[in-house]
């Protein structure tokens, strides 16, 4: 890393990721220095020639990101920030207390605000990477994938540097199976929580269909609303979610702390580090908006006013995240279901959080939605009835997110599975890799030296590749910045092989022994207490199977 990224603070100034430089008539142009002032001062020769293929093979297919204006119609402050809390603040959050279950009282808050600070982080870190090779290359935005492709090709392996198509390529595969994945959660809640509502209306709530019948109906409204293809107008959308949150969260809160917060005597300090696993997957799960950070940068309006907006929206959402994880699991102990509002009574107002909730989950479903079509988007348009593909496509995805959904109705298992087989390569284990090869020392006198000796004069005279390629002068990243980038990448490697384990084996095994009218599958009878099939393991954890009441109280 050069002299002035070793000198970047952890928290980046907001101006080091401004792409644009205001011009004349508000029009704005990329930046091809880290300096705004310099930029306007070079106005003359601030577009550099991008030929079809000179640094991106797939340039051609996807011609809109080589536009150097944004649109003018782009989505505001409070649009971004309405989305990124509705991108984060989904299931994963009613989720927790069961994640706090499967770490302990102690435990468990300890990892998640650890989980809190290096998600966060990693998203700056993203944003990062991705303006830097917006400044370099002169274009307006980057998705992920074009990232990751970017950091392989002017990367310091000339031997990867011919992968970097199959790199973005594995990235779009597994942001498409994180999102697509969160939708076939959202399927699960929304159909327990309604079902579970309608059986307490009725005299016989045996005769209530199954909630995998609930499943099959509420995919149909999905499949009209998913054609929605504009961040703007779901921003209304997220605006309205929101609120519904708000509203949802203060009546769980409310139940919770009824009477007082009344401990259960089932909390344990510690649990078994068999367990762990599933609280890694359900943690990593509940920050689900890795996936939607660079495409609402692309759309925004201001986008030098991301950082600020990252910082405060993930400052708001880790809050809840420990509050609703600890209170959750104080009150019902063991018995917490995948879904804290599975847990709460069947009366008139725990109903209305229940529906409104579910509102909250299908308008998230709508923005998760968005993500993988718009991986998709330049392979559709260049199918010759691009329409007919794009509507296609969409149904059945949510189809196949339904059906999926109905062959796993466990909300916990899904939420674990999903959490550490995919989001922790994207939350966890990518960034630190694109940052590692994004600013690695001479990264670009590696593209230099693979090129014939005609194209290498041609290179030294071009602008836009010099300035595509870091600086020979770079010192390389500094001893903290490979440490730090170790540490997440072992963490998040460690996370994702031990998380898909113990989640396939939960599955296996409630799949087993499930019974649909239990409260935690949307009946309204008892709660199951489930275990992971590895809870049986000897082990030698410190106060593991110590409850609190024990601890504090004396009693069995």
């Amino acid at each position: 890393m050069g002299q002035d990224d070793q000198n970047t603070p952890f928290l980046t100034d907001a101006r080091s990721y401004e792409t644009f430089s205001r011009m004349s008539n508000e029009q704005r142009v990329p930046l091809m220095t880290d300096n705004v002032e310099k930029d306007v001062a070079k106005s003359d020769r601030i577009y550099p020639d991008i030929e079809d293929g000179e640094f991106d093979s797939e340039s051609s297919s996807e011609s809109e990101s080589l536009d150097l204006h944004r649109n003018p119609h782009q989505t505001s402050d409070l649009g971004t920030l309405m989305h990124l809390l509705k991108g984060n603040i989904g299931t994963g959050l009613l989720g927790l207390p069961w994640a706090i279950k499967h770490a302990g009282i102690v435990v468990g808050p300890i990892l998640l605000i650890l989980m809190a600070v290096i998600c966060v982080h990693c998203m700056q870190v993203l944003v990062k990477c991705s303006k830097h090779f917006c400044r370099k290359l002169g274009i307006p935005s980057l998705d992920y994938g074009r990232v990751m492709y970017y950091s392989v090709q002017y990367g310091p392996n000339a031997k990867l540097q011919r992968y970097a198509s199959n790199a973005k390529t594995i990235v779009n595969i597994f942001l498409m199976i994180t999102q697509l994945g969160f939708c076939c959660v959202y399927f699960v809640f929304m159909a327990q929580n309604i079902r579970q509502v309608v059986a307490s209306h009725v005299d016989n709530p045996d005769s209530v269909p199954g909630d995998r019948t609930f499943m099959g109906l509420i995919a149909i409204p999905i499949v009209l609303l998913v054609f929605i293809r504009k961040l703007s107008v779901l921003a209304w959308f997220s605006l309205s979610a929101n609120i519904a949150t708000l509203v949802s969260l203060v009546i769980i809160f409310g139940y919770v702390f009824k009477g007082g917060l009344e401990v259960a005597d089932s909390v344990e300090l510690a649990a078994a580090p068999s367990q762990v696993p599933m609280f890694f997957g359900t943690a990593i799960y509940a920050f689900e908006g890795i996936g939607v950070v660079l495409p609402l940068e692309n759309s925004m309006r201001n986008p030098q006013r991301f950082p600020v907006i990252v910082y405060g929206g993930m400052t708001i959402v880790s809050s809840l995240y420990l509050s609703i994880g600890v209170i959750g699991y104080l009150k019902y102990g063991t018995e917490i279901c995948g879904s804290i509002t599975l847990n709460l009574p069947n009366d008139p107002l725990a109903d209305a959080c229940k529906i409104l909730y579910s509102f909250v989950v299908f308008m998230g479903y709508l923005l998760q939605f968005y993500v993988p079509f718009q991986i998709l988007d330049s392979w559709i348009r260049q199918r010759r009835n691009p329409r007919v593909y794009d509507a296609s496509l969409r149904v059945l995805a949510v189809c196949g997110t339904c059906a999926c959904a109905v062959a796993i109705p466990n909300i916990g298992d899904y939420i674990a599975l999903i959490g550490a087989f995919s989001s922790s390569f994207l939350a966890l284990i990518f960034p630190p890799i694109i940052e590692m090869m994004t600013f690695h020392s001479k990264a670009g006198q590696a593209v230099y030296e693979t090129l014939p000796a005609q194209d290498q004069e041609t290179l030294i005279r071009s602008q836009s590749l010099q300035r595509a390629a870091p600086s020979e002068t770079k010192q390389g990243l500094s001893c903290w910045t490979v440490a730090k980038n170790a540490f997440i990448l072992i963490f998040g490697i460690a996370g994702f092989v031990a998380g898909t384990i113990v989640a396939v084996q939960s599955i296996v095994h409630d799949l087993q022994n499930h019974d649909s009218n239990e409260k935690c599958s949307g009946g309204t009878g008892g709660s199951p207490n489930v275990t992971t099939p590895f809870a049986t393991l000897n082990t030698t954890a410190p106060f593991e199977g110590t409850t609190l009441s024990t601890l504090l109280l004396g009693r069995p």
